[in-house]
């Protein structure tokens, strides 16, 4: 089966979801800069995932693992945005995992 989808679909859900978090502190009134430059960094990964670098793959799986449980813990967080970031970090993980196979290294003949 065909997976090279996985990961152009995985890399765009993820940029989406981060331009949609970024849009939604920046309205915020007290956005910590840092904060706004380490999802900055979100970016180059996605980036590096379409290259098909494992390191990339392991990164974004564990930053939405933890977003996960931020949209579950932050009640600050309106329940439709907690919804929605948790659906689309579990969505985001679970295409990067359909895609690991891809990652492997191709045998030389």
């Amino acid at each position: 089966m065909d997976r090279q989808w996985t990961v152009a679909g995985a890399a765009a859900l993820l940029s989406l979801e981060n331009v949609a978090v970024l849009c939604g502190l920046l309205f915020r009134a007290h956005t910590s800069v840092v904060l706004l430059g380490v999802l900055l960094l979100k970016f180059p990964l996605c980036r590096a995932l379409l290259r098909l670098r494992i390191a990339a793959a392991a990164i974004l799986i564990l930053w939405e693992s933890l977003t996960m449980l931020v949209a579950l813990v932050n009640l600050s967080l309106a329940p439709p945005a907690q919804l929605a970031l948790f659906a689309s970090a579990s969505a985001g993980s679970t295409l990067i995992a359909l895609s690991l196979p891809l990652f492997a290294p191709q045998g030389t003949e």
